[in-house]
């Protein structure tokens, strides 16, 4: 017999549609705010652009905001970092990548143009670019995962939540697109704000996974970092030809939403199966 709603649970139930409601509209008018502010400076070319950084933050602000003005509260207990699964959580998404688009420079240049760099410098650049970037992931991470994606999955259960979740922080990214926070070059704002959504999709649905599976916040900040810094790495090492851009853009987004396919059909529907 399944179980009789009390008022109880009526209750509960507005309280968390509050929460998140206040996270949304914190977390996105916070992402058009800056993005207004650095778009109308001058975009990719503004003197402000800086403050970019500033937009990770904005999530883990979005929860100060709900606990401020909400009963609600944010216990992270996964403040660990599982070392079972490490290599495959920080590489698989950048092998991905690499794996689609390295032969499709290949295809577009007739070569693979690497440029001269010395191997300490790629080894710092690697290590220091993780770290930094899984830094500023975590206050993501916090909005994104250790809010958000719990909340959607007690409403919706696991899968969907899963879904949900990674296409909300795909849409939030969209005025960054717009604005010129996010830049690629030779791709136009509207392009990128349609491209970068997808592959940011799919990279959201493998995040859901490791913290449905994990529940450790450093550690899907270090697969969220590996994703924005190890995903494009051989890339900064090479001369590719500008026309191509948007081709290796495309070729980016159907590795990531691969990736997350995969991920999203290793949820399950909810924590009971």
């Amino acid at each position: 017999m399944a179980p009789v709603p009390t008022p109880e649970d009526g209750v509960n139930l507005r309280n968390r549609r509050r929460e998140i409601a206040v996270f949304l509209v914190v977390a996105f008018g916070g992402s058009i705010l800056l993005s207004l502010v650095i778009g109308l400076s001058g975009g990719s070319a503004s003197s402000l652009l800086p403050l970019a950084p500033l937009t990770m933050f904005v999530p883990a602000l979005a929860v100060l905001a709900v606990r401020k003005t909400t009963s609600a509260r944010l216990d992270v207990d996964g403040m660990y970092l599982p070392l079972r699964g490490l290599p495959a959580v920080l590489f698989l998404l950048p092998f991905a990548i690499h794996a689609i688009c390295l032969p499709g420079v290949f295809f577009l240049e007739g070569k693979l143009p690497w440029i001269a760099v010395s191997w300490p410098r790629v080894v710092l650049n690697a290590i220091a670019g993780l770290l930094v970037v899984s830094f500023l992931a975590f206050f993501e991470e916090i909005g994104w995962r250790a809010f958000l994606l719990p909340r959607l999955a007690d409403r919706f259960g696991m899968r969907r939540a899963a879904a949900l979740s990674a296409a909300i922080w795909a849409l939030w990214h969209i005025p960054y697109s717009l604005s010129g926070i996010l830049h690629v070059e030779n791709v136009s704002r509207l392009g990128l704000a349609i491209v970068h959504p997808m592959g940011t999709f799919g990279a959201g649905l493998f995040l859901a996974l490791l913290w449905f599976r994990t529940g450790s916040l450093p550690l899907v900040s270090l697969a969220h970092g590996a994703f924005n810094n190890w995903g494009q790495f051989a890339f900064k090492y090479m001369k590719i030809s500008g026309q191509h851009d948007l081709t290796l853009l495309v070729l980016v987004a159907i590795a990531a939403l691969a990736v997350g396919i995969g991920a999203l059909a290793r949820i399950p529907s909810s924590a009971s199966e």
